[in-house]
């Protein structure tokens, strides 16, 4: 996160994580009626209750699938599905089942510090690999105070809250503490935390090598070059905030055999000199055009 911030909301998901079928029927719905959750009968629409409403709208704009625009002169407001993001996952994956696209979504979760906080801090600065509830909870606060513009106030119990949603997003539901929870976010999916139920601890894995495909970690890394740079140091995709290495949980081993994929694939050259390990995409590419190359070919079975 950066310094000096001067504006943090939390627990804009109701203390609700996303669970299965919530995205897809946001997103439908959205699709046949922007004002949607301007709509009196929204709750029926979406078959779930007043907070669970609010934590839909939530995540489809924390997620990046939709945006708010405003309308009738800036007095309405209505959800518009992205073209860059939503649009192309509506057409290719609709009901959110490629496990692709799911690491797209904790990307867009996690690089989302406006409105995602808890999450930002737990993957960029909480560098625990093993922990408890409470630890995460604790650093979090701390960095957090560290980081907010002077005068900037917020709740130390929402905060936990959001520090709890994100344990829970991501512990698959064999790990889950009680039946409600096994209506899990589809994140856990990503097996990117796991938990020892004797001791209680929480740790860090990296999603299966099998699972993870180097167009996501593609999409990562071109995701995070500055407008017109096609170079980037393998030490800011190990230790860059909302890089690879801390999106993903991957040490730099893991990083340099994707490193080796894509260059043999075709998509950059690597120079590996003292000092000055470095990757070039071989040709400008947008987020946009991996997530349909990826898409086009995992279609017919090329991935």
């Amino acid at each position: 996160m950066t310094d000096g911030i001067s504006k943090i909301k939390l627990k804009g998901n109701e203390s609700f994580n996303f669970r299965e079928g919530w995205l897809r029927k946001g997103m439908r719905c959205v699709e046949q009626d922007p004002m949607l959750f301007a709509q009196e009968d929204v709750m029926e629409r979406l078959g779930v209750g007043s907070k669970m409403v609010k934590s839909i709208r939530f995540w489809l704009q924390a997620t990046g699938l939709c945006k708010e625009v405003y309308t009738n002169g800036g007095r309405s407001r209505a959800q518009a599905i992205t073209e860059d993001f939503g649009g192309v996952v509506q057409r290719w994956d609709r009901y959110f089942e490629d496990y692709f696209t799911l690491c797209l979504l904790h990307y867009k979760i996690v690089s989302n510090e406006s409105q995602c906080p808890a999450w930002n801090l737990f993957f960029n600065d909480f560098q625990g690999m093993e922990f408890t509830r409470e630890d995460v909870g604790r650093i979090c606060l701390d960095v957090l105070q560290r980081r907010l513009a002077p005068g900037v106030k917020f709740s130390e119990k929402s905060l936990a809250d959001d520090c709890s949603s994100v344990i829970r997003m991501y512990l698959r539901s064999a790990e889950t503490e009680n039946l409600e929870e096994d209506l899990s976010c589809p994140l856990s999916e990503l097996g990117l935390l796991q938990r020892n139920r004797a001791s209680n601890v929480i740790y860090r894995t990296a999603p299966s090598r099998e699972k993870l495909d180097m167009l996501a970690v593609l999409y990562v890394i071109v995701s995070n070059l500055p407008k017109d740079k096609y170079s980037v140091r393998i030490s800011e995709l190990c230790q860059g905030e909302n890089n690879v290495g801390r999106v993903f949980q991957l040490s730099r081993y893991q990083i340099n055999e994707y490193l080796d994929q894509l260059r043999v694939a075709g998509y950059i050259n690597l120079t590996r000199t003292a000092g000055l390990d470095t990757v070039y995409l071989r040709k400008a590419v947008m987020p946009m055009e991996i997530m349909e190359t990826y898409y086009e070919k995992a279609q017919v079975g090329g991935i």
